[in-house]
């Protein structure tokens, strides 16, 4: 077995875990601290997962560590916060975390001396870039998904979203604001084939400049700007490049809908659709998941399985 994998396979239909094959460093700005903070992205074994640990805090590692899970989430009004049992947090997990489902990172250690993941440019596409620097490895145990068995929703106020049985790792969402610089639109793509990178991945955060004043009265938003964020004034975009896409604002909820769903533990066969969505419902879609094992089965993928998905890859591009 080959011990480097490329992030479009890792990404689909991969049988074996997978983790970076270096450790990487980087820094950026805390969108709510302003502070820089320092990342630094280290390999870890089969059946890790996804752990973040805080090393700006005066504790063993493990006192600071922190698993990414829909469980540990402990605030989702501003962005998804994770917490351990000593009150140790880690917020703005949500572009990273999608970055991780993306290229199909399925175990990887995240140290950070600060707060909060850096918010970058506002997306997911440094943080894949990052990713595909660091290289990807396969590992020697087998994967496993979980693979959603009936249709599970979940509907707060105006809110809904929902998992379906599928075949595949499909994601559609659909916003609708009365600001006529977002007003309604919709996204929808499937993670195979690297499609997250290339579909949704460089779609950036948006908020709105009454926002932006409250939350920054509040001591919030502190590092937020036009070069990492989409700033709408009344009934406009203030950025002067204006948008990467037409559809920017609804491709990043989905972005957003992609790392909050990673939370789950596992990679997910199903279908989630997301009506008005956030952080708050996503989490709440976990939630509703897991209350019984009829919602769901933990399976590994077979070696079946990746051959029919790579000779379907194969097929699309012969007749491409």
């Amino acid at each position: 077995m080959n011990n480097l994998v490329s992030p479009s396979i890792a990404s689909g239909n991969y049988p074996w875990q997978t983790t970076i094959s270096k450790l990487k460093s980087f820094n950026g700005i805390g969108l709510h601290s302003g502070n820089l903070i320092k990342v630094t992205l280290k390999p870890a074994k089969e059946n890790t997962g996804i752990i973040f640990i805080r090393t700006d805090i005066d504790k063993k590692d493990k006192e600071c560590s922190i698993q990414a899970l829909y469980s540990n989430v402990s605030d989702t009004s501003l962005c998804t916060t994770i917490e351990n049992e000593n009150g140790i947090k880690v917020a703005t997990i949500e572009h990273l975390m999608a970055a991780l489902n993306g290229t199909g990172i399925d175990n990887i250690i995240i140290e950070l001396n600060g707060p909060e993941v850096p918010i970058m440019d506002g997306s997911s596409l440094p943080l894949i870039e990052i990713i595909e620097d660091c290289g990807i490895k396969s590992l020697k145990v087998k994967r496993k998904i979980l693979k959603v068995l009936k249709k599970i929703e979940v509907n707060v106020d105006n809110k809904y979203c929902s998992f379906a049985p599928s075949k595949e790792q499909k994601f559609s969402v659909e916003i609708d604001f009365e600001n006529k610089a977002v007003g309604k639109q919709s996204a929808s793509t499937s993670l195979a084939n690297y499609n997250f990178k290339n579909f949704a991945s460089n779609a950036r955060t948006f908020g709105f400049m009454k926002d932006v004043e409250y939350m920054r009265s509040k001591g919030l938003g502190l590092g937020g700007s036009i070069d990492n964020c989409i700033i709408v004034d009344n009934n406009e975009i203030i950025n002067p490049e204006g948008l990467r896409h037409e559809n920017e604002f609804s491709r990043h909820k989905l972005l957003d809908a992609v790392g909050d769903i990673y939370t789950s533990g596992y990679r997910i066969q199903g279908s989630y659709k997301g009506l008005r969505c956030g952080h708050y419902i996503n989490n709440l879609l976990l939630h509703e998941l897991f209350k019984s094992n009829e919602n769901y089965e933990i399976v590994e993928y077979s070696d079946k399985s990746y051959q029919e998905f790579h000779r379907g890859i194969v097929s699309n591009y012969l007749a491409s």
